[in-house]
């Protein structure tokens, strides 16, 4: 049993820092920013980017090669001091939070914290991919069927934050314990509804016209998320105005002259910004659980066409949600221009309050929060559990 006072040493372990601009990250930090005060939290992520100033977690960047990512695999390579630092680290903790297995560092972490018999609760975000291309598709599927498989019945406990891909690893793992499904949450003190006199003024802000639609992608600039659809339907509809708020390697701007805004960059405030002023949200990507970006834009009342593969990632669909069947191999926007039509004719000032009052009740960090802390807590009081 834990003393009276006494605050658990937890080893959070992420790929990458939220300045990476990924959800996973992201989420991990506003869980790590939430319990710091029950936690004494060190956490460890690659050097690519500068880490996070939160009160009471020591963020400790370990130096890794990133060269992968720009081939499609955000996998960095840690170098042989940062491992030794995570060894070390794993034999002064008390329990480690993981997100995502497949990261080299977090399959040493397990491995090490099983020989010591440390505790771990490992956030599962990820589950198959149906990349275009059939190699990296094959070697997902071995992966998770392999590494993932073994992995996740190694750990104490595992959630799930999409039932999609809880059930796709159903299918084949077995695990310590029965595994959970919690949504992520959405910080809804910054992403939340604003009056329409303030949209307006929002879209003076950043140079958009008050008369035009305004559809909104924010995300990571590759493939996988639906480039391809999204180029067609900004060259369909150039009477629309597109605006695309994230990074990567592909540029948007060259696509549709004056009717697309490119902002790189962008978080917190200065990104809610943009689901706030905008008249619908598009997401035509494949092989995710369900994106926080989604969340983000429902939060501040902006309803959401999305992949009808992204919306197995939730137990019941809200009503701004707007699905679309989509093929990943298959780049026709005609399906994404009738639901983006269908979520203009269907969008006002009472759609966007409802959305918004949904998002607060389904995905409030404080109850997913105290969650986390008492599986979290339960690992420690009960260490011998990850070996059953």
């Amino acid at each position: 049993m834990l003393s009276d006072g006494y605050k658990p040493r937890l080893l959070l372990l992420t790929h990458y820092y939220p300045a990476h601009r990924g959800g996973i990250e992201i989420v991990a930090g506003q869980l790590a920013s939430r319990m710091a005060a029950e936690f004494s939290i060190r956490w460890f992520a690659a050097d690519c980017d500068l880490p996070p100033g939160i009160d009471g977690v020591r963020c400790e960047p370990q130096a890794a090669w990133n060269g992968l990512e720009a081939r499609g695999f955000p996998w960095p390579i840690w170098s042989w001091r940062a491992w030794k630092n995570l060894k070390y680290a794993i034999e002064e903790c008390d329990v480690l939070h993981l997100h995502d297995f497949i990261y080299p560092a977090h399959v040493f972490a397990v491995l090490w914290a099983r020989k010591l018999g440390k505790p771990v609760v490992l956030t599962q975000h990820i589950g198959d991919i149906d990349y275009p291309s059939l190699l990296p598709r094959t070697i997902l599927l071995a992966i998770n069927r392999t590494i993932g498989r073994w992995m996740l019945s190694l750990v104490t406990q595992v959630v799930f934050i999409s039932p999609r891909v809880k059930a796709t690893f159903e299918e084949y793992c077995r695990f310590s314990r029965p595994p959970l499904y919690w949504p992520n949450g959405v910080d809804t003190s910054v992403f939340l509804p604003v009056s329409q006199a303030v949209r307006l003024q929002l879209r003076q802000k950043h140079g958009l016209q008050a008369d035009k639609p305004v559809i909104l992608f924010v995300g990571r600039f590759v493939q996988r998320k639906g480039l391809d659809i999204l180029k067609r339907a900004v060259q369909t509809r150039p009477d629309w105005q597109w605006c695309f708020a994230g990074w990567g390697e592909e540029k948007p701007e060259i696509w549709g002259g004056s009717s697309v805004r490119v902002w790189r960059g962008l978080s917190g405030r200065s990104l809610a910004e943009l689901y706030q002023l905008a008249d619908c949200f598009i997401l035509p990507s494949y092989g995710e659980g369900f994106p926080l970006v989604v969340q983000e834009s429902l939060a501040c009342g902006t309803s959401v066409v999305i992949s009808r593969e992204s919306l197995e990632g939730m137990t019941a669909i809200p009503r701004g949600l707007v699905p679309v069947a989509r093929d990943s191999r298959i780049a026709e926007p005609g399906p994404w221009l009738r639901a983006i039509e269908r979520c203009l004719a269907e969008q006002g000032s009472e759609q966007r309050m409802h959305n918004a009052a949904e998002a607060r009740l389904r995905w409030d960090w404080s109850r997913l929060t105290e969650n986390y802390i008492r599986i979290l807590k339960r690992a420690v009081s009960n260490p011998k559990c990850n070996t059953s």
